[in-house]
């Protein structure tokens, strides 16, 4: 099967990753976690309905800019690839000199 192939059929999963847990990222994770916890305890009733539509702006917000990141990589790396194809290599394959 290739890579392509292994994409669509959801073999390969970008945007999922194994997190380190001594890794900055999962620090980081951890008091988001945390805050969240607190804002939402501390929060008096009538300002959660508020806390959580700012939430959800902000999840759809982020994983829309994952989304646009993912695919200008994607592009930037084809580009790469397209553009280095045929050029003459330290191995003497084909391209302009």
């Amino acid at each position: 099967m290739t890579t392509i192939e292994k994409l669509f059929y959801g073999h390969i999963r970008p945007h999922e990753r194994i997190v380190d847990p001594e890794s900055r990222l999962a620090v980081l994770q951890d008091l988001l976690l945390s805050s969240d916890e607190d804002l939402t305890r501390l929060l008096p009733e009538n300002c959660k309905g508020a806390y959580e539509s700012f939430k959800a702006a902000y999840d759809e917000m982020n994983a829309t800019m994952q989304v646009e990141a993912f695919t200008d990589g994607f592009s930037l790396g084809l580009r790469f690839g397209i553009e280095s194809y045929g050029r003459e290599t330290a191995c003497g394959r084909g391209g302009d000199k």
